[in-house]
């Protein structure tokens, strides 16, 4: 059946009288869901008028909260409308399943009694030890490991524990497993402050079968556990949250923790045709209209559940109020994007805030935690029309701003909107009330070529709004690398064949410009300053000519002189890779020996000279030098694979691939193999 898209009904439906939104929905008293057998009373045509009608009559802006829930159900279900197809929403994804049945199964923490005699309280001062590399300076990331010099608290590659491990006697001491039902709960980062660590994991849902309908989205959940380690042998849980919704980043500002996740509609049920016949699908089409007008606010928005230390569920609740969601200007899929403060050692949030829209890529200063989005982080909302992607090919990159200036609160100021698409957090960055985003913009067509910008904005009102820009940088190529040095000047790597280095002068938000260029071969996937005017790059060798990739590479930027910078070293280990290219929490530099440690991979055809371990570096002002390495590998381990992770605690290199941990001498490099963590 044919959709009549918003994009017209906008001129004719502006003058609508408030009153047909109430004829679409109200919160308090919500129609019955129908059931499998009823017959749709009315036609698409009515839909479409009713949810053009709740469009338009919503207040118009950039960003607007909702004032209660009638409103925000009328946000939802007229959206849908729109998306509304035989098969379900947008291009017809779903798929058939339920979600998990209720019970509160135990999944306490449990502990292992240290056999060397009891640990102090893990707060307690350790030696030297490194720390998660971070994008700013004084917002802590969440990762899968965390240490204060005297614990290493780790989750290891396949299980579902977290451990505890002592330092000095290279022994598990404690092991820590989230409440979740049915063994399907699983860690993936964590945070530690004090003697608070706080375990952000997620639990997965089995599939059950539904007669007549189908649930459109997989019933994800997010857990956080906060566990008490003031004695680290004997871990206290001290209680979890539940969420409905998937878990994208957390940052940690003093003891005030900022959560973010997104959140789809798990009380949506829809149906399909029951046959291949047209009108087997016009009836469908009809049905999950209804079904789309009979949902009530419960179905859309997140739900949250408190629960005790043994995992019992003490209460559940909606995880924010209809009045503390936001919608953007344009409509932005059905998902709810959620931003979390919560104390540390506190299981309940302090304050949160939503937006209808979903999102991916999160950065945090301590001033603004951004989140962006871009029309793939909502693929399932996609209509098979574009409006919702603005009626162009091309791609846009939405980001939106929330202020965590004070630790107490978190609100939602502005939105805006930038051509092209970002490569990671690291293309973001906020001093000063600018914010600067660096994109590229593929070429909508065979005939042209993608090109990145640096553009900066301003918050304008409820507005992200641009004030300069610079563009056309690497012509044919695209963003491998950004890094912010300081508000006024800016380090964009980009590659095709060549690895061109672009230093912008940033210092006039309203006219930026590119201060120097240097083309090199290969390029830099991770940039890091390691001195006044130096900056270290670690990526990838490549061919001048081809741009075939040749094995991982390290070089040293001289940019005491912006408008002449210089590649003064190069150092590049054949047939390699590193985690570093990908995660930038895998790289560790110690300004203390000046050791910079890069984990590697290295293989050979035969596979006899395969390595995996850590190479070291060191650097200096003007220099940087190949070191020794050491392999990692578990004892009997046939293979090579970098680790995830290294950590100097002391005079000590530890490293945490997805079997255990090593620990090797930061000097000399001996050691070995540490703890198993099965």
């Amino acid at each position: 059946m044919p959709r009549t898209t918003r994009t017209t009904w906008t001129a004719s439906l502006l003058a609508l009288p408030l009153a047909a939104v109430a004829m679409l929905t109200g919160c308090s008293s919500p129609p019955d869901r129908p059931g499998s057998g009823d017959t749709p009373t009315t036609t698409a045509a009515w839909d479409t008028v009713q949810a053009g009608a709740a469009i338009t009559a919503l207040p118009a802006g950039f960003l607007q909260p909702f004032d209660d829930c009638s409103e925000l159900l009328t946000y939802y279900q007229a959206n849908a409308l729109e998306l509304v197809t035989p098969y379900g929403l947008g291009a017809g994804r779903g798929y058939y399943g339920g979600a998990v049945d209720v019970d509160t199964s135990d999944a306490a923490a449990g502990a292992e009694s240290a056999t060397d005699g009891s640990l102090a309280g893990a707060s307690a001062s350790g030696p030297d030890h490194s720390t998660t590399n971070v994008q700013e300076e004084g917002v802590d990331e969440a990762d899968i490991v965390k240490t204060n010099g005297r614990i290493i608290v780790a989750i290891s590659g396949s299980s579902s524990k977290v451990r505890i491990v002592d330092v000095a006697t290279e022994k598990v001491i404690s092991t820590i497993t989230m409440p979740g039902r049915r063994e399907n709960a699983y860690p993936s980062e964590l945070l530690l402050h004090g003697d608070t660590l706080v375990i952000l994991g997620q639990e997965w849902a089995s599939a059950q079968p539904l007669r007549d309908h189908f649930l459109p989205f997989e019933a994800g959940r997010t857990l956080i556990t906060t566990v008490d380690i003031s004695d680290p042998a004997s871990p206290r849980t001290v209680g979890t949250m539940r969420v409905e919704g998937s878990y994208r980043s957390a940052r940690m500002i003093d003891d005030t923790i900022r959560l973010v996740m997104v959140s789809e509609p798990t009380g949506l049920q829809l149906t399909g045709p029951r046959t291949n016949s047209l009108r087997a699908e016009d009836e469908a089409e009809q049905r999950n209209r209804e079904l789309v007008r009979a949902t009530t606010i419960d179905d859309w928005i997140p739900h949250r559940q408190h629960l005790d230390a043994d995992g019992q569920v003490i209460s559940t609740e909606p995880l924010l109020g209809c009045d503390q969601i936001s919608r953007p200007r344009d409509p932005a899929g059905l998902s709810t994007l959620s931003v979390l403060s919560f104390k540390v050692g506190e299981a309940a949030p302090t304050s949160g805030t939503g937006l209808v829209a979903s999102g991916a890529t999160v950065y945090a200063s301590p001033d603004r935690l951004i989140v962006a989005t871009s029309p793939w982080d909502m693929w399932n909302w996609m209509p098979m029309d574009t409006s919702w992607m603005r009626g162009t090919p091309s791609v846009n990159t939405d980001l939106h701003a929330f202020d965590i200036s004070d630790p107490d609160a978190t609100s939602y100021v502005a939105s805006g909107s930038v051509g092209g698409r970002i490569i990671n957090q690291w293309a973001l960055d906020e001093q000063e009330g600018v914010i600067r985003v660096a994109t590229t913009t593929d070429p909508p067509g065979a005939s042209q070529a993608s090109h990145s910008s640096l553009i900066m904005l301003r918050e304008d009102g409820d507005q992200l709004a641009e004030t300069g820009r610079v563009d056309d940088l690497g012509v044919t190529e695209e963003i491998q690398s950004v890094r912010y040095l300081s508000k006024d000047v800016a380090a964009i790597v980009t590659f095709r064949q060549v690895d061109p280095l672009y230093l912008i002068d940033t210092s006039d938000p309203t006219n930026p410009t590119v201060a120097g260029e240097l083309k090199i071969p290969g390029y830099s996937a991770y940039l890091h300053p390691v001195g006044d005017g130096w900056l270290l790059g670690v990526g990838q060798d490549a061919d001048e000519q081809t741009g075939q990739t040749k094995g991982a590479q390290a070089s040293l930027f001289d940019i005491r002189d912006l408008s002449n910078p210089q590649q003064t070293e190069v150092v590049v280990w054949k047939d390699s890779y590193s985690p570093v290219e990908s995660d930038h929490r895998a790289f560790t530099y110690w300004p203390r020996t000046g050791q910079v440690f890069i984990p590697i991979t290295q293989w050979t055809d035969n596979g006899e000279g395969n390595f995996g371990g850590v190479q070291t570096l060191s650097v200096a002002e003007g220099t940087l030098t190949d070191g020794d390495r050491v392999s990692t590998a578990a004892p009997n381990q046939n293979w090579g694979e970098a680790p995830m992770r290294t950590i100097v605690i002391g005079d000590d290199l530890w490293t945490l691939d997805y079997q255990g941990l090593g620990r090797h001498n930061l000097a000399t490099l001996e050691g070995g193999w540490a703890v198993d963590l099965p």
